[in-house]
C-alpha cells in the first residue's frame, strides 16, 4: 500500500516535486496550493485524510509551525540550506555568466551565502543579500530588489519567494528562484515516507494492561467498563480482582492524550493499580506490563515500552525512566553506588525537573514516592561515592531536627 503525502506548496514547487517524486516507490502525492506562504495555517484545515504532510519550504513551515504539533500525522518540510544556495549560484554562473557582485538574493539565513562563498574560497565583491522572515511582507523584499535594479546596481535577482519571482517577471527584471537540489527533495520525501511508516508501526504495536481493582464487585465492573472503553481494550479476567487488557500502543496513546481519560482516573475513589506494557508480541507486552505494575502505586498508571523505558506515573507525570541502559557512565555509577540503573535514571530526571539544584531527602522522597528511610539510603550511597554532597541545612519547623540540603555532583544533561 502506498504512502499518501499531502504537499502544501506553491504552484511552481508542485511542478518541481512532480518531476522528482517518480523516482520514489510507493508514494502518492496530493497537493494543496497556496498563493502566499502566510496562507499555510488556514490551508492545514483543508487537508483530507493522509499518512503524512510535507510543506514546500521554510516560510510555510514557519507560518504553520504553531499548528503542526496538533496534527495526528507526521510532518516534514523542505529546508533551505547551503546545498540549495550553491546549486542556485552554480546555475546562475553557468547559464547567465553574471558576476556575483551584480546580483541580489533573498534567503532565509544570510549565513548560508557566506558559508558557500567561504567554501569556494571566493574573495571578490559579494552579492547583495537580504534575509527574509515571516514578519516581513514579501512586497518589502520585492521593493529592495527593484530599487537595486533601477539604480543599475544589479543585473539579476535570486529569490526564495515565488510571488516575488512572479512580480519580477511582470516587470521584466531578470530573475530566478532558489533551486532546491534534487537530492535534497528526494531525501525529504524519503524521510517523510519513513516517518509515516514508523508512526503506523508504532501505533499497531501490542499493548497489554494489568489492572488490580477493589473487591467491591459493582465497583469493579464500573472501573473496568470505563477503562476498556477509553483504551479500546478487550480483557480477560485472571482472578476476581485482577484483569488483563489487550489493545494497541496507538489506542493507548490516544486515550492518555484525551482529557476524559485523565479525568476518569482522577475520579476513581477506590484505590486501583494499572500498568501497561508495549512489545512486538503479546507475550513481550505482558511481561513489560508485569514489570511496570511493580512500580505502580494506587491511583497511578505506568507504561513500560519495548526498550525498557518506564513512562509515568499518569495522569500526573509523563517522565521517562530507563530501566535498561547501555550508557557506560550510568553503568559505572550503578556499579559504584550499588544502585540500579533505574534509580540513577530517576535521579537524573529528578535533577532535570527541579527549578533548584539543591534538595532535601524530603524533596527526593516525594519525587520517588518511597519512604524517607529508603531515600536516605539512596542519598548516602551517592554521597559515599562523591555523586552528591551536603551543602547546608534548613529548619522547616520551629521544633525538630534540621534537614540536610544536598546537591548532585554528576552530569545530568
Amino acid at each position: 500500500m502506498s504512502t499518501k503525502i499531502a504537499v502544501l506548496c506553491s504552484k511552481a514547487f508542485k511542478k518541481r516535486i512532480l518531476s522528482i517524486a517518480q523516482n520514489i516507490d510507493d508514494i502518492q502525492l496530493e497537493f494543496y496550493l497556496y498563493n502566499q506562504p502566510a496562507d499555510a495555517p488556514s490551508m492545514l484545515k483543508q487537508i483530507k485524510p493522509c499518512d503524512a504532510l510535507l510543506l514546500g519550504g521554510t516560510l510555510p513551515y514557519l507560518h504553520a509551525q504553531s499548528l503542526l504539533e496538533t496534527l495526528p500525522i507526521p510532518w516534514n518540510y523542505i529546508k533551505q540550506d547551503e546545498t540549495a544556495i550553491s546549486t542556485t549560484l552554480l546555475s546562475l554562473i553557468a547559464n547567465h555568466a553574471i558576476p556575483l557582485e551584480k546580483i541580489s538574493i533573498d534567503v532565509m539565513n544570510p549565513v548560508f551565502v557566506d558559508n558557500v562563498l567561504a567554501d569556494i574560497e571566493y574573495s571578490g565583491p559579494k552579492p547583495y543579500v537580504y534575509p527574509i522572515s515571516i514578519v516581513q511582507a514579501p512586497n518589502d523584499i520585492l521593493q529592495k530588489h527593484i530599487k537595486l535594479w533601477q539604480t543599475k546596481s544589479i543585473d539579476f535577482v535570486i529569490t526564495s519567494i515565488h510571488t516575488v519571482f512572479d512580480e519580477l517577471q511582470v516587470l521584466n527584471i531578470p530573475a530566478m528562484r532558489v533551486l532546491d537540489a534534487t537530492s535534497s527533495i528526494i531525501q525529504c520525501l524519503e524521510e517523510t515516507k519513513s516517518q509515516s511508516l514508523l508512526t503506523k508501526f508504532e501505533s499497531v504495536k501490542a499493548a497489554v494492561g494489568l489492572l488490580d481493582i477493589p473487591e467491591n464487585n459493582d465497583f469493579n465492573s464500573l472501573i473496568l467498563h470505563h477503562i476498556t472503553t477509553a483504551t479500546h481494550s478487550t480483557y480477560k479476567q485472571i482472578t476476581p480482582h485482577h484483569f488483563e487488557l489487550y489493545t494497541t500502543a496507538g489506542h493507548l496513546q490516544n486515550a492518555f492524550e484525551k482529557e476524559n481519560m485523565q479525568k476518569l482516573l482522577q475520579q476513581i475513589e477506590k484505590p486501583f493499580k494499572l500498568a501497561f506494557g508495549y512489545g512486538h508480541s503479546i507475550f513481550e507486552a505482558a511481561q513489560n506490563a508485569k514489570y511496570a505494575l511493580e512500580f505502580a502505586k494506587p491511583f497511578e498508571v505506568y507504561i513500560l515500552d519495548e526498550h525498557k523505558n518506564l513512562l509515568g506515573p499518569f495522569p500526573n507525570s509523563e517522565a521517562k525512566i530507563s530501566l535498561k541502559t547501555n550508557d557506560p557512565y550510568i553503568l559505572q555509577m550503578a556499579k559504584q553506588t550499588n544502585l540500579s540503573p533505574a534509580n540513577i535514571s530517576k535521579m537524573i530526571n529528578f535533577s532535570r525537573e527541579r527549578q533548584s539544584s539543591q534538595f532535601t531527602s524530603h524533596n527526593l522522597s516525594e519525587y520517588l514516592q518511597v519512604s524517607r528511610r529508603t531515600t536516605e539510603r539512596i542519598i548516602k550511597k551517592l554521597v559515599d561515592q562523591g555523586y552528591a554532597k551536603a551543602v547546608g541545612e534548613e529548619m522547616p519547623h520551629q521544633q525538630g531536627r534540621p534537614r540536610t540540603i544536598y546537591e548532585l555532583n554528576f552530569a545530568t544533561y
